[in-house]
């Protein structure tokens, strides 16, 4: 029998064993979670005498969670509620089956992740005597498609009650008021509207002062004062206080015990390191509370504001745009913005001019970098961010303890401070170009090549590619292919300038021109070309990148004015290194990688040789692109008086 055919038999039979392997795996796994599902009912049904509060809303779960387990707590003595956030099926079992029959209240979060009817199996196992709805929000949109979706879904808390039961809801929100009409028992309301049951006024919360208000309830009036910092948290407290006042806790020992209450991790946390203080703002970032966290950054006092923006989550439409809009938002409050992450490049359209202290950074590292430089005593410093996508956590961390793992695609929901991978080293490290800021010709260094008129006339054209002799003819060298033929027309020669590009320069309508094949790995190419500006005296206003691109149809030729990276590493490395968006672009349409293959192996993989005429056409296509683009820089620069005007 032929060796091929033993080799893929083999194969074959290991991969069925692994799937029937698998499948029992999962069968086990499945009886097992449905008989903890059915011991949590049973000991459920035990729990008589114990008051369980189910807590949900779009936002402020967490923190009206612990407040009710306070006040609680100065009332009806012991109770159990459930850690953290850990608000899933079995976080909920784990709380449940800790709880005894002893403990005269239990507090749990009820979450609507999952989509529509995933709080129906959580309800079944808690089955609570209050019901709690802080607020409906835009948390958890995309699975929803509206605010009257996710209201349904959270209404079914307050279906879910007794007859005997309560339901505390927020009358300040249309949404959760409007939920009175599904429930015929008692319902307490809470606001700072005139006709809410438990109402606030008075309010306090400019940084460096903390939450402070005065509630009324039934005609009494005492003094909250919270440790949380921002109004936002408003309904959240309120929620928390009208649950006791229901529960026949005097308002007076409800707000003594919301005192005593810290931010949990991650929500308006303060974090003093060096003087500076950090807001931690980073557990999750949907649009609704980009706004609230602003809000409180306008009204703060402060030697200087910075604003750090990670993953933004739950929002309507391009993201682009809303990117630029929070940058707008930023700059108008913050005497420093950071984006982080992989769409933070659509932020720069966000400067209003050069002068804008906004800078984005793909990598945490980078951000890291900067931050540590630019940050100083007595800076207030919000964290706005996902914790699972940004861990935000690390910038403080890296201030004050050894931190080695800078990964971008962690995804764990534990604390940074605490895992057990901060000391492996992972992600990518710091360019060490972080700081560059070279978009503007006065601040780059003298220049000695040609008289400054000359080189604020020229247009500089950027090929990207990688300079090995094995990928010559990959798709992600058509940016090379394209400046070469630019060459070939004006019959200049290329010259290696230094170490970090070869050069060849040229003349075309009156407009000077230099064409550049930067030398450096497509994905380092930014600090390289950001050397080259700062000794020759150009900005990116000059440039023109030739690039590929894997979302334009093969043969595709498409220009931009300017723009983000669009995915793409060498476009992103040198936007990060010029802080400056505003090259004008030819993106050429390479294709798709086949089934089964990575993007990275498609770009790095020459084309096969019956391709070479049509990529040759292709390139040809954008260097006459390139040459209308130049054109059109020359009117531009004429009306500039920059160049003489040629009949």
């Amino acid at each position: 029998m032929p060796r091929q055919i033993v080799g893929f038999g083999k194969k074959l039979f290991l991969m069925t064993l692994a799937k029937l392997k698998n499948g029992v795996v999962w069968r086990l796994r499945h009886l097992y979670t449905q008989g903890l599902y059915r011991l949590t009912y049973l000991h459920r049904k035990r729990l008589s005498a114990t008051v369980f509060v189910g807590v949900t809303g779009s936002a402020g779960k967490t923190t009206s969670k612990d407040l009710i387990a306070s006040i609680l707590a100065r009332h009806l003595s012991k109770g159990s509620k459930n850690p953290g956030s850990l608000n899933y099926p079995e976080d909920i079992v784990r709380v449940l089956l800790s709880t005894k029959k002893s403990d005269a209240y239990c507090v749990t979060e009820i979450s609507a992740h999952g989509g529509p009817g995933m709080m129906a199996l959580p309800l079944a196992l808690v089955r609570p005597t209050i019901g709690v709805v802080t607020n409906i929000g835009s948390d958890h949109f995309s699975l929803f498609k509206s605010r009257a979706a996710i209201a349904q879904e959270k209404a079914s808390l307050i279906r879910a009650l007794p007859q005997d039961g309560v339901a505390i809801l927020n009358a300040d929100d249309p949404l959760v008021l409007a939920m009175r009409s599904q429930f015929s028992g008692r319902c307490v309301t809470f606001g700072l509207t005139a006709d809410a049951m438990l109402r606030g006024d008075v309010i306090d919360s400019a940084w460096p002062e903390r939450l402070s208000f005065t509630a009324t309830w039934n005609g009494a009036s005492a003094l909250v004062q919270t440790q949380l910092c921002g109004t936002h948290w408003m309904p959240a407290v309120l929620a928390a206080l009208a649950t006791g006042v229901a529960q026949g806790v005097p308002l007076a020992v409800a707000a003594e015990a919301v005192a005593s209450v810290e931010p949990f991790e991650g929500r308006m946390a303060p974090v003093v390191v060096d003087g500076i203080t950090f807001i931690r703002d980073d557990w999750k970032a949907p649009l609704s509370t980009i706004a609230p966290a602003f809000d409180f950054m306008r009204k703060a006092s402060a030697v200087r504001k910075v604003i750090v923006i990670g993953t933004i989550s739950d929002y309507q439409g391009d993201s682009t745009r809303r990117y630029v809009e929070i940058g707008q938002s930023a700059l108008q409050i913050a005497d420093c913005v950071v984006f982080v992450g992989p769409r933070a490049s659509a932020s720069l359209r966000a400067k209003r001019d050069r002068n804008d202290e906004l800078h984005f950074f793909p990598a945490m590292r980078d951000a890291a970098h900067y931050l540590s430089a630019y940050l100083r005593s007595g800076d207030l410093v919000l964290l706005k961010g996902s914790h699972k996508a940004d861990h935000m956590q690390r910038l403080i961390i890296a201030r004050i303890a050894a931190l080695q793992c800078w990964r971008m695609d962690c995804g764990r929901m534990s604390s940074c401070e605490t895992c057990q991978f901060r000391l492996v080293p992972s992600g990518p490290a710091a360019s060490g170009d972080a700081d560059i800021r070279c978009a503007v010709v006065d601040e780059l260094m003298p220049v000695s090549r040609s008289a400054s008129e000359i080189v604020r006339s020229t247009v500089f054209v950027i090929g990207l590619g990688n300079p090995q002799a094995r990928l010559v003819d990959t798709p992600h060298n058509v940016g090379y292919r394209t400046v070469e033929i630019l060459a070939q027309r004006l019959g200049q020669d290329w010259l290696l300038d230094g170490e970090l590009a070869m050069v060849a320069r040229g003349e075309l309508q009156g407009v000077p021109l230099c064409l550049i094949k930067p030398l450096s790995p497509m994905n380092e190419i930014g600090p390289a070309l950001a050397r080259l500006a700062r000794d020759f005296g150009f900005d990116a206003r000059q440039c023109i990148l030739v690039h590929d691109d894997v979302d334009l149809p093969f043969g595709a030729v498409r220009a931009r004015l300017r723009g983000g990276d669009g995915g793409h590493r060498g476009v992103r490395s040198i936007l990060q290194a010029f802080q400056d968006d505003q090259f004008r672009r030819v993106k050429i349409g390479v294709g798709q990688a086949g089934e089964g293959q990575s993007v990275i192996d498609f770009v790095l993989t020459p084309f096969p040789a019956e391709m070479h005429a049509a990529v040759a056409s292709c390139n040809h296509s954008a260097a006459d692109r390139i040459v209308e683009l130049i054109r059109q820089s020359r009117s531009f620069l004429v009306d500039q008086q920059v160049l003489p005007s040629v009949e």
